[in-house]
């Protein structure tokens, strides 16, 4: 992989981690902060609802980004082994033996043996064809164009959710206002 996509890579899985951590934060935060219903009803946690699938939606479509980071290696592996690059594999076996009798015609005796076996394997490969070259590099250009939208959309995304949530930290904290009921509330006045 190139140096620029081994270093982009992590920090984008990590920047993808860390906001979806955040977000599911955000989720507890409003879950906690649903009032009791009364009555068969729930009025004023419509705001609470929104910003809760608001969240969701994102926490979703940032946890497909993530998933989706892996393809790169798996089809890159795959492009390169089409490359028929030269191959070399090797194995080392070592047995050792040792026998040990007493008493014999020559009295004791102590017998050892060490056999190693190297092997090596070199293939030429075949002729490395341009298109193929070509297609390695076009998996390198568009795993970064993948990570630069990703990273556009994270940006985007998060400033929506905090956007959202500074909007309505009032209603997100006490959706009856501030005697209503829940976590964080008292009575039960409508506002």
């Amino acid at each position: 992989a190139s140096p620029l996509l081994s270093t982009t890579t992590p920090a984008t899985r990590d920047l993808l981690s860390l906001a979806i951590s955040n977000i599911q934060t955000f989720e507890r935060f409003i879950a906690l902060h649903i009032p009791q219903m009364e009555d068969g009803n729930n009025f004023g946690v419509t705001v609470q609802m929104t910003v809760a699938k608001f969240l969701k939606e994102t926490r979703e479509e940032l946890s497909k980004k993530l998933e989706s980071i892996p393809a790169y290696f798996s089809s890159r592996a795959d492009a390169v082994d089409k490359l028929g690059l030269p191959k070399t594999s090797s194995s080392n076996t070592k047995v050792e033996t040792s026998t040990e009798s007493k008493g014999g015609k020559d009295g004791d005796e102590t017998k050892s043996s060490v056999t190693t076996t190297k092997e090596e394997k070199e293939s030429n490969g075949a002729k490395t064809d341009a298109h193929r070259t070509k297609a390695v590099l076009a998996i390198d250009v568009q795993c970064y164009a993948d990570l630069f939208a990703t990273i556009n959309l994270l940006l985007t995304d998060y400033v929506t959710v905090l956007d959202n949530i500074e909007k309505n930290e009032d209603k997100l904290k006490a959706p009856k206002g501030s005697g209503g009921s829940g976590f964080g509330g008292g009575g039960g006045m409508m506002y």
